[in-house]
């Protein structure tokens, strides 16, 4: 501790924002800077750097494939992290997502501070879920989905966070105010994410000679390079003839924004780890429907602002769709009982403080965590 201040370097590979760098610019935004002295390892440059409102420190690293960079590369940038530990005096060290805790991990015997690792992915390597936790004083997890991947009694279950302040301005759109049901689909254009059955159920939608609806697939592959992928979904579309009803609406940078303007969204991933578009979403006061995998129903139980469906089911999925288009569901119920639940369970001043009292108790300085609300 200096001047009464916890050191905390954060650290992250990604210089495009993503889902996992979202939540930890909401975290490092609500953390208390009247408690914490904030550092964070990130690319120079990073595209997400400016909605860091928080008073903090840029150490500008780039943290390479372990692939390409296992050797000489990789050692390098680790003692580089480490004398930047010392001379800071860092006293936590938080690794966010997949390819941080691989450069943090050595720190464990190469420095005198505790390792965090904030696991945001789901993933069947042995690697992950049982080598890397043993290096980390602490593995915050997303979901109960996440966590029960791992092996070791150091998890720590702490949902992702809404920013309450990403929107004060009222829902832009009544239900079906022009008699046509939005839906969309937000995300990167990866094959998990499965919007080709997406498009499948709102097929059915045009085989059953309803037309009044319109579906916007917000998002692209930049990220991951998925463009085969996107390019049979364009194809799939042109196939069935709906490109009226289907808009490939491309990346936003406000999806909250364009999910106001939707009478509803749909997350039908395959094992999503956690689906922030589903908070914000309901953030949003759009309901939701999600497929019955990973981690999504847990959001939906708790928040009861959605509807959960058989996992990749596509007629189940026409199905629920066709209720919300037919008003056989209460929109109005969901859409507000989502948004008064994830105000209060997911929003991130809440987070935040579990996230400080795991802090307190690696340095027996903060709340028990039944206090603070932290799932063990």
């Amino acid at each position: 501790m200096v001047n009464g201040k916890t050191n905390v370097l954060f650290v992250t590979h990604a210089d495009k924002k993503g889902g996992a760098e979202q939540s930890l610019i909401h975290l490092i935004n609500y953390l208390d800077t009247s408690r914490y002295r904030i550092y964070l390892l990130c690319p120079a440059g990073a595209s997400y750097l400016p909605e860091i409102r928080t008073e903090y420190e840029h150490f500008p690293l780039r943290l390479n494939s372990i692939k390409e960079k296992f050797g000489f590369g990789y050692w390098e940038t680790v003692l580089r992290i480490k004398a930047f530990v010392k001379q800071k005096r860092i006293e936590i060290v938080h690794a966010n997502g997949w390819r941080a805790p691989w450069y943090v991990a050595p720190l464990k015997y190469l420095a005198k501070c505790k390792l965090v690792w904030h696991h945001r992915d789901y993933t069947h390597l042995r690697m992950f879920n049982y080598v890397l936790p043993r290096f980390f004083d602490r593995v915050i997890c997303i979901s109960n989905f996440v966590a029960d991947s791992l092996r070791g009694g150091n998890k720590t279950i702490i949902y992702n966070g809404i920013d309450p302040e990403s929107t004060s301005a009222p829902k832009t759109r009544s239900f079906m105010e022009d008699d046509t049901l939005v839906i969309g689909t937000f995300g990167r254009i990866v094959e998990w994410k499965r919007y080709d059955l997406v498009i499948e159920a709102v097929k059915k939608m045009a085989d059953d000679k309803r037309y009044n609806w319109k579906l916007l697939i917000v998002g692209d592959a930049s990220v991951d390079g998925s463009d085969n992928y996107y390019e049979d979904l364009v194809s799939k579309v042109a196939k069935y003839g709906l490109e009226e009803n289907v808009v490939f609406y491309g990346y936003s940078n406000k999806p909250i924004d364009v999910m106001q303007t939707c009478d509803l969204t749909i997350n039908f991933s395959l094992n999503e780890p956690f689906g922030r578009v589903i908070i914000e979403s309901l953030l949003a006061q759009t309901p939701v429907i999600v497929s019955n995998s990973g981690g999504a129903p847990e959001i939906v139980r708790e928040t009861r602002g959605g509807i959960i469906v058989k996992d990749g089911d596509v007629n189940a999925l026409y199905l629920a769709i066709r209720r919300i288009y037919e008003r056989a569901e209460n929109h109005e119920e969901l859409a507000l009982r989502g948004y008064v639940s994830v105000m209060k369970e997911f929003n991130m001043k809440a987070i935040a403080r579990k996230v400080e009292s795991t802090y307190g108790l690696l340095t027996e300085r903060g709340l028990s965590p039944e206090a603070a609300g932290v799932r063990g």
